[in-house]
């Protein structure tokens, strides 16, 4: 049986509908338009992979190899460590999904970070430093820049002339840190881990271009801190990097699509260095017969073109660039949530 609506709903709810004078209506799509920096990334991940199989191809890794049955005897041991990797990765969504909801001051405030970015400094303000004159870092560039030529020319070892770039810094990144840890909370941490995975990218790119000088002697291509190129510092470093990750995907949360892709490749590399660590443990023999091409390595458990050092340079690559633009995002956001800046020391 059909009733009409009374006079004083109808009006109601046709008020309701018309945009108000305050409200200004939604302007009309424009289409579909990619992420920029997204599309950036993808072309550095193909100009990488492209000089990547050229090397592969040219400069193959010297090493035993796996015959095409040995390879798969412990392909329980990966499939443990993909279900190991997985219940993490449930796990990070389960706490990402039940933590609470943006409310809506949390919202406007990234909307009005995001509005303000144009007009930010081209370098974030909490991504330099906070608690340092510009004297003192100008010092601390010009002592590792002496300290490197002194003992370049002194013969001394790779190792050490690496870290006499780094020794000057490191009481001015203690202190910074300090500082942000006080100020920002988490993204200090964020920030740390991004240096340390800059610092990781380093260590693999002389790796690789060692490997092209020796023409893919892996005996002599162990990056610059060769002493801690063996399967526990690999296992250990990565590991925390992976956990490190799914924190920060836990507690910031806020729209950072980035640090989910960051999160993504640390996990399929985890899977590897799971393998990879049991290997070495467990059947140091199966490892050093070609095992440790572990398991998307060529003539690994399931195999790719790349040879384990360039394959895991590529792990590295497509964790780090995400992790830059997601600290760059997060940065933006700390300014405008602080922006009173910090009194330099």
């Amino acid at each position: 049986m059909a009733t009409s609506e009374h006079p004083a709903v109808t009006e109601t709810a046709a008020s309701e509908r018309a945009p108000s004078a305050v409200e200004q209506p939604t302007p009309p799509s424009e289409g579909w338009a990619p992420d920029k920096r997204f599309l950036g990334l993808a072309i550095v991940v193909d100009i990488v992979a492209l000089i990547l199989a050229y090397v592969a191809v040219t400069v193959p890794v010297e090493g035993p190899k796996l015959t095409s049955a040995e390879k798969y005897e412990y392909w329980i041991v990966a499939a443990g460590g993909a279900v190991i990797v997985l219940i993490g990765f449930v796990l990070v969504l389960v706490l990402t999904s039940r933590r609470p909801k943006i409310d809506a001051v949390t919202a406007q405030e990234l909307i009005v970070a995001d509005a303000r970015a144009g007009k930010l400094p081209k370098v974030p303000r909490t991504l330099k430093f906070e608690r340092t004159s510009k004297a003192t870092t100008r010092n601390a560039a010009i002592a590792s820049v002496l300290l490197f030529a002194a003992l370049w020319l002194l013969g001394a070892p790779p190792a050490l002339v690496w870290f006499s770039i780094l020794a000057p810094w490191i009481p001015l990144v203690a202190l910074e840190a300090q500082h942000k840890r006080a100020r920002y909370g988490v993204f200090a941490l964020f920030v740390l881990m991004g240096l340390l995975q800059m610092l990781h990218m380093v260590e693999h790119s002389v790796q690789v271009g060692q490997l092209v000088a020796t023409t893919g002697d892996l005996s002599r291509s162990h990056g610059i801190f060769g002493r801690l190129d063996f399967e526990a510092v690999h296992f250990i470093t990565d590991s925390l990097l992976w956990i490190g990750l799914g924190m920060l995907v836990v507690v910031i949360r806020e729209r950072n699509i980035w640090l989910w892709i960051a999160f993504i490749a640390a996990s399929l590399h985890e899977i590897e260095h799971l393998y990879l660590f049991w290997l070495h443990i467990f059947d140091d023999n199966f490892y050093l017969a070609g095992g440790f091409s572990g398991v998307m390595g060529d003539n690994g458990l399931i195999g790719s073109p790349l040879d384990r050092p360039y394959l895991h340079y590529t792990y590295n690559l497509i964790v780090f660039v995400p992790m830059l633009i997601a600290i760059w995002d997060e940065a933006r956001r700390m300014d405008a949530r602080h922006p009173k800046p910090a009194v330099a020391a």
